[in-house]
């Protein structure tokens, strides 16, 4: 056999056998390179919120809205809403008023089980604001004594100028923090 002949048909049989050149899965550039579409960062972040536990309205205060929110920054006007609920196995959270603030959610008394909970909290920071969407549930029993729904939590104290308060969706109240 002339040999000129043998390696190329050689070289023929290997390639087909291994399944012939492969092919780069390519990607258009205009895919890879899509920062040039969306060069502006996502500024929102997580607020970072701790909540308080061991807490009670005290009864001299009368809760008449649905939900009733407030931005608390010093301890004596903390302490004129509420009570510690200290037993012998809970913790009382203490918030430090020298860093932080103290959100406070409650709604008037009712018989119905009812719960007041943080769905979302962010905080944008181009504007320097904050954003807090709360939702209350209720068991659908009627219970024999009534209580007072509360939720508090603490966010930083520095840094947010403008702190937005919703029910669910819609915004209930905003605040101005003090610089």
């Amino acid at each position: 056999m002339n040999l000129r002949l043998f390696f190329p048909a050689a070289l023929t049989i290997l390639i087909a056998s291994c399944g012939g050149p492969s092919q780069k899965n390519t990607i258009p550039v205009a895919v890879t390179n899509d920062t040039a579409i969306n060069v502006q960062a996502d500024a929102s972040s997580s607020l970072d919120v701790q909540p308080l536990n061991g807490y009670f309205v005290k009864n001299n205060i009368k809760v008449k809205d649905s939900l009733t929110y407030w931005l608390i920054d010093n301890p004596a006007t903390f302490d004129s809403i509420f009570g510690m609920a200290q037993t012998m196995n809970n913790k009382i959270d203490r918030p430090d008023f020298g860093t932080q603030m103290v959100v406070a959610v409650t709604m008037p008394a009712t018989f119905y089980g009812t719960q007041i909970q943080l769905s979302s909290a962010t905080a944008d920071d181009l504007t320097n604001n904050a954003e807090m969407h709360f939702v209350a549930s209720s068991q659908a029993q009627k219970g024999s004594s009534s209580i007072v729904p509360l939720w508090l939590g603490s966010i930083p104290k520095t840094g947010k100028s403008v702190i937005k308060v919703y029910t669910g969706d819609q915004l209930a109240t905003t605040f101005k923090a003090k610089e």
